[in-house]
């Protein structure tokens, strides 16, 4: 038995709905969860009543592959001590499953009770309980805590904060919130979600890997999809709507920021990141996901991709509306077609939503109204005339979100029609240089490269090019089964040259070079000639040679692009 972790969920997770005190063991073979719990509880006990706590907890456990988690939930004042407790509890429960003795006590009583005197505060309590008397959203860290949300909320540092009757309450209560979560498409989702939003006349704060966007203006940069980036947009006093990508690292490590929203729109699971936290397949994963679905209540809308049976599976289960949408054009397999066929006529005879792609055109059928129609598919520049089937699903994802939050149905359509490429930078975005087309997407696990590579080929039969340049890496995190199946999109996707990198900063436990190297025998072993394989040192070197050697109407794709700076500047040159 092995500590593998302890942490702090801070809010709503697919374990609760509530924060809890987390600890992760790992367990070799013939070890029990009861075993484990068993010892971890003794332990646990002994310290709890050693500080003056009540021994028992009510634990939450989840087995998986390898291993057990437990959680508990604690007060917000007292979750880095509860924290801290846990993790002693674990490492003394391990010393015993070894056949040692328990670790001595005494002196970490005293540094629990001395953290626990120094955590309490009794002004945010008394803050917290007034809020939840009057029904407000409370958004707390260890600096600060708010009351409301966007511009109708307040924000007070932990240790200046005011007694219950000075603060504004008349000017306090919420603003529409969805939350975008899922596999691929969350970021192209999240950015035209939020540009509908802009164009029906809200003041909109995004999040997504790319950065913070506050009313069309960008606050940060990078991956900001978890719940500090929630909170930077919900307590600022401008916003009026909030888009939040949510990405599932951030509810495994610390949950969600909220424990309420508007609307939740997944655009489907798969089975990346699969193995990592404890999440062992696609249902754990989905169940991850769905938590920003199962913080809608009755009256807000759970938008999901009704071609992933998992995601219309887990619809059952919900409080919400759901509306279900889904791409009855594109090309699918016979059983496929059927089953989705079969989940959106079920919906529909319980009175359930549905955005569909149809005869090109993007249709509401909301009983018992009559069907609405958001525009043609090729009136939508991000589908390439229909060809970025993906972005076709995305944009019907986002169609049920923007009518879950009740945005104008003419407001819609005109941020449909005027959501550009350049809108959705390193999303399917085209530039040219020299002649040369560039296409600049995230793809980075094997459904996605698949969809970036179908786009890919049809932008280099439209520009006459012979040679199509693919630049790739991946995250250390990957598992070598992924590495095999990008490889094998790549070059079932038609790529004649490919630049293999490493994506700096995500080694992620894997040894520098690793990486790259099963990628380019992977690659070889899919078909492409070793002569067509090239190592690059990162993406302004593999752009620069792959530019080099390609001709006018020639195609560089260049996927999992996360260097967006170094190749904006490289560019512009």
């Amino acid at each position: 038995m092995l500590l593998v972790d302890a942490r702090r969920l801070t809010g709503p997770s697919h374990l609760a709905g509530v924060p809890l005190v987390l600890v992760e063991l790992a367990l070799a073979p013939g070890e029990t969860a009861a075993r484990a719990l068993a010892l971890y509880l003794e332990e646990l006990g002994r310290l709890r009543e050693a500080v003056g706590l009540e021994p028992e907890v009510d634990v939450v456990t989840r087995e998986h592959r390898g291993g057990v988690v437990f959680g508990y939930p604690a007060p917000i004042d007292a979750m880095l001590a509860c924290t801290d407790m846990s993790e002693w509890a674990a490492e003394s429960a391990c010393a015993r499953a070894r056949g040692e003795s328990a670790l001595p006590l005494e002196a970490k009583a005293e540094e629990i009770a001395a953290a626990l005197a120094h955590e309490q505060n009794p002004a945010r309590a008394a803050l917290v309980d007034e809020a939840a008397r009057r029904g407000l959203p409370v958004l707390w860290d260890d600096e600060r805590t708010s009351v409301g949300l966007g511009c109708r909320s307040v924000t007070y540092a932990n240790d200046a904060i005011p007694p219950p009757g000075e603060v504004p309450w008349a000017t306090l209560g919420v603003v529409p919130v969805a939350l975008v979560t899922g596999t691929n498409g969350k970021t192209t989702s999240s950015r035209l979600l939020a540009h509908l939003a802009t164009r029906a006349g809200f003041v909109v704060g995004a999040t997504s890997s790319d950065g913070v966007v506050i009313g069309g203006r960008a606050v940060e940069e990078g991956d900001w999809t978890g719940p500090a980036a929630a909170r930077l947009v919900l307590r600022d006093p401008s916003v009026e709507l909030a888009v939040l990508e949510t990405a599932r690292g951030g509810i495994l490590r610390r949950g969600l920021a909220v424990d309420r929203c508007d609307v939740a729109l997944l655009t489907n699971v798969g089975a990346d990141h699969v193995g990592s936290y404890g999440i062992d397949d696609v249902n754990a994963m989905t169940r991850v996901k769905g938590v920003v679905a199962e913080i809608v209540p009755a009256s807000g809308t759970a938008a999901l991709n009704a071609h992933d049976p998992n995601l219309v599976a887990f619809a059952d289960g919900l409080r919400a509306r759901v509306t279900l949408f889904a791409d009855l054009d594109a090309p699918r397999d016979a059983a496929a077609t059927a089953a989705t066929l079969e989940g959106l006529a079920r919906h529909a005879a319980e009175g359930g939503a549905s955005v569909v792609a149809e005869g090109g055109h993007l249709v509401l059928r909301a009983p018992p109204g009559p069907p609405r129609t958001f525009g043609h598919i090729n009136d939508l520049p991000i589908t390439f005339n229909g060809v970025a089937r993906y972005n076709v699903e995305n944009a019907l994802g986002v169609v049920a979100a923007a009518v879950g939050l009740g945005l104008p149905d003419d407001a819609i359509r005109a941020g449909l029609a005027s959501f550009r490429n350049e809108d959705n930078p390193g999303r399917g975005q085209v530039l040219e240089r020299r002649g040369v087309r560039v296409l600049l997407d995230f793809g980075h696990n094997p459904e996605g490269v698949r969809a970036v590579m179908a786009l890919a080929r049809a932008l280099l039969a439209e520009g006459g090019g012979r040679e199509l340049t693919v630049l790739t890496g991946s995250a250390g995190d990957r598992s070598d089964a992924d590495l095999v199946g990008i490889a094998r999109a790549v070059v079932e996707g038609g790529a004649t040259r490919v630049f293999v990198r490493e994506i700096a900063g995500y080694l992620r436990g894997r040894a520098p070079g690793e990486v790259p190297r099963l990628l380019g025998r992977a690659l070889v072993e899919a078909g492409l000639d070793e002569g067509a394989l090239a190592f690059a040192e990162g993406e302004v070197d593999a752009l620069d040679r792959a530019i080099a050697a390609s001709r006018p109407g020639d195609l560089v794709a260049l996927l999992i692009h996360v260097e967006t700076e170094a190749v904006r500047d490289y560019l512009a040159t």
